[in-house]
């Protein structure tokens, strides 16, 4: 599972709790925190060293709240070890591998449902011809890497829901034409094709999984579709008056039976709004209003906390902001306190929002946020590479 925040090619910035990379930062004093343990690293693959002493991770409380979160004291000029580290909702840290400095780190494609396995990617770089994409499993309770190679040499996605046992991979296209066939699929752990979903043109499937795991959505022009998880013909689930010419993107589940999306309004184009997708085939309704004026140029994520409905938007010059809506479409900016700007909200409790900003050279800061009480609780001031949620759109 990865907040993951994804950057569709020559559109905008959309989604949300994606896994976000940035370069490391120099740790100024204090920002790792305390409540720092080990887990156990055995079979560190080339580039990688074990970590401390083992210090058992309390496996049954994992889930809703907690994080992966890769981190380094390094900077361009002076790097330094990465560390991916398992973070409680409390703030406690469990060291689960670490990375030797100058070698090739991998960011995390998706944590399964079943606590203990993640998916990893890495570019390696090749002498006089294009990097190479390396897709690794790791095991989180022992730190054992294993390579890992689709049939057909598609490339995964993330894990089925609930709990993982297969992973989702799509085929190539690195052509990047517009008229190449894709297709979703299921795999085993070891890379078999198991299920053929769907084979469409274009240059990528965006889909996303259940919570439950029985169907996909899919993106569709001016709808979601809904795909069954054992394949066949997608189910069209048409948004009224929005851009035809555009698909509607599904975000993220928002609930087990509503697909969250951002449509094109029709007279709008390039400013994003929000709508709630009944799976049942039920009429959809509008989230969030078109933004014609201000500073929010379209809203791409939202959350529904305890004190209010809260949008990630997009800001002038590229950057992000948060918002809250009232009831009547109205926003009021919300600021973090301590943060730098273009907040990014990785994923959400029934309170608190989990932010993290951050520069490409300075590294990341990554914060609980209460905006109804303006409480704060710090896990990192510095120094954060990339957040993975357990609880996110491929993990709900």
């Amino acid at each position: 599972m990865t907040l993951k925040i994804r950057l569709r090619m020559g559109r905008r910035l959309t989604g949300a709790a994606t896994a976000v990379v940035v370069g490391a930062g120099l740790l100024g004093a204090g920002a790792l925190g305390a409540g720092v343990a080990s887990a156990s690293t055995a079979g560190a693959v080339a580039g990688q060293q074990s970590a401390a002493p083992a210090v058992t991770v309390p496996w049954a409380s994992v889930g809703t709240g907690w994080l992966l979160t890769r981190y380094s004291t390094g900077t361009v000029s002076k790097p330094e070890p990465t560390t991916l580290y398992l973070v409680s909702p409390s703030g406690a840290k469990y060291a689960i591998d670490t990375w030797k400095a100058g070698a090739q780190v991998p960011s995390v494609i998706a944590w399964a449902g079943n606590k203990t396995q993640a998916l990893l990617y890495v570019s390696v770089p090749r002498t006089n011809a294009p990097a190479v994409a390396k897709y690794s499993e790791l095991n989180l309770k022992t730190g054992k890497q294993t390579a890992l190679t689709l049939a057909g040499n598609a490339y995964p996605l993330g894990y089925t829901l609930p709990t993982g046992q297969q992973i989702l991979g799509e085929t190539a296209n690195p052509d990047g034409n517009a008229n190449a066939k894709i297709t979703l699929a299921r795999y085993t752990q070891a890379g078999k094709l198991v299920k053929a979903l769907i084979t469409e043109k274009g240059y990528g499937i965006s889909a996303l999984y259940a919570p439950n795991g029985a169907a996909l959505a899919l993106a569709a022009p001016a709808a979601v579709s809904l795909l069954s998880n054992a394949g066949g013909t997608p189910k069209k689930l048409p948004v009224p008056g929005v851009n035809p010419s555009f698909d509607c993107s599904p975000v993220r589940w928002w609930n087990a039976s509503t697909i969250l999306a951002d449509c094109e309004p029709k007279n709008d184009l390039d400013i994003p709004q929000l709508w709630l997708v009944p799976a049942s085939g039920a009429k959809p309704s509008a989230l969030t209003p078109v933004r014609k004026s201000g500073a929010d140029l379209g809203d791409i994520d939202a959350w529904q906390l305890s004190s209010g409905l809260y949008l990630q938007s997009l800001g002038a010059c590229g950057s992000l902001e948060i918002n809250k809506q009232a009831s009547n479409g109205s926003i009021t900016p919300v600021t973090v306190p301590g943060t730098n700007q273009s907040p990014i909200v990785v994923t959400a409790s029934s309170s608190r929002l989990l932010v993290r900003t951050g520069g490409c050279f300075n590294g990341g800061e990554l914060v609980w946020f209460n905006p109804g009480t303006r409480a704060e609780q710090w896990l990192f001031k510095t120094g954060v590479q990339e957040v993975t949620a357990y609880t996110n759109e491929e993990n709900a």
